[in-house]
């Protein structure tokens, strides 16, 4: 690794070396081989060694693509690799939580874009930024790429969230202002304007009127936190929030506050960044994960909140996803770190590099014709698909 407090922490002159970690695998086989070989040089050979010993047999045996002998080999050098590190490894799971804590339930909700939405993001697919960007390898090239990517998974939250950029007229939106209702105002959040937001807005009204649940609403972007407190005051919803502006010591006190029984907030807004770690939020039985994060460790620690030591009551964890959009792509890049995660150990880097051209490609595109295209492509048989 040239990472500089890689390097740092390896030049330090200790006995013994102990790491902690909730996540030995993010991105890729390297990552866990860095870790390994700090606290146990050498075991796995050189980065060159690990990558042509273990790391490509195995990520070819479980290519899509892969034959019966890769499959083959694919299983060999990974149990070659178990064998060596399960010498040093002490691994304990969330599953040594279900014999303490309440039942928990997770759904992934898949949600139609709205036509406004729809044709936002068509419009947007189809313009030269796009192209042109996905096409290059340029470094500023790459910086755009990243730019209109955000712009996408920001109007899967809501058009409002890319409102500015209409009326700018900048790369992607020329041209778009006319697509939005003639009274529009982002004085007021317009539900029916979002395929996500109509999910949350009905999901809210009904946990509020049937139980005495509370919920923590989660997103990347402090953007969508200000989306939901207006919803919140339009619905008259008690809420708080926690963002990276916030203080230690307020934190502690909002979190105090939320837990307690009697309090009379209903939501607990957080920004994913800020919130991942350490929060415990056992006032709340339901999360909503409203967008997906590049890095599923990310996600996996914003939705553990919840479900933590002191939790009473069963959890209903909600992840909303827009249908055919760049947000199922991202989900199934996740889905895809965890399935190597489990069977290497048991999940920052920017993530988007690491895309080929052809992936890039198909980022800039909006599947209209499906339910789900994680449920198509992965050809779920255990789902129920239910038609809107």
């Amino acid at each position: 690794s040239e990472n500089q407090t890689y390097q740092a922490l390896t030049n330090l002159n200790a006995k013994r070396r102990i790491l902690l970690s909730g996540t030995p695998i993010q991105n890729d086989l390297l990552e866990y081989f860095s870790l390994l070989h700090f606290v146990n040089r050498g075991i796995l050979g050189t980065a060159q060694e690990f990558k042509r010993r273990f790391e490509t047999p195995i990520l070819k045996g479980r290519d899509a693509d892969a034959t019966d002998e890769d499959h083959r080999k694919g299983e060999e050098k990974l149990q070659e690799l178990l064998s060596i590190v399960n010498k040093c490894i002490i691994r304990r799971t969330q599953s040594l939580l279900t014999k303490y804590l309440p039942v928990k339930f997770e759904h992934v909700i898949c949600c139609q874009l709205t036509p406004l939405q729809k044709s936002l993001y068509k419009n947007f697919v189809a313009s030269q930024i796009a192209h042109c960007e996905a096409a290059s390898k340029s470094k500023s090239a790459a910086s755009s790429t990243l730019s209109a990517i955000t712009q996408l998974k920001k109007l899967c939250n809501h058009p409002e969230l890319i409102y500015e950029k209409c009326l700018e007229g900048a790369d992607g939106f020329e041209g778009t202002l006319g697509y939005f209702p003639a009274d529009y105002s982002t004085k007021v959040v317009k539900a029916d304007l979002s395929g996500k937001v109509q999910v949350l807005d009905t999901l809210l009204a009904l946990i509020k009127t049937t139980t005495n649940d509370k919920v923590v609403l989660v997103s990347n972007y402090t953007q969508t936190l200000d989306l939901f407190e207006k919803l919140c005051r339009q619905r008259n919803y008690q809420y708080v929030r926690l963002d990276g502006t916030m203080t230690i010591k307020k934190r502690s006190k909002i979190v105090d506050r939320f837990n307690d029984p009697s309090s009379s907030e209903f939501i607990f807004m957080l920004s994913s960044k800020a919130g991942g770690c350490g929060l415990n939020l056992i006032g709340a039985n339901r999360l909503v994960m409203f967008d997906p994060d590049w890095n599923p460790a990310n996600d996996e620690q914003a939705m553990a909140r919840c479900w933590r030591d002191g939790q009473k009551k069963q959890c209903y964890i909600y992840r909303l996803i827009a249908t055919g959009t760049i947000e199922e792509k991202i989900f199934q890049r996740q889905t895809h770190k965890k399935a190597l995660s489990s069977c290497v150990v048991d999940k920052e880097q920017d993530v988007e590099r690491h895309f080929s051209l052809g992936e890039l490609r198909e980022l800039f595109t909006l599947n209209e014709d499906t339910v789900s295209d994680t449920h198509d492509k992965f050809k779920c048989r255990r789902c129920v698909t239910i038609y809107r």
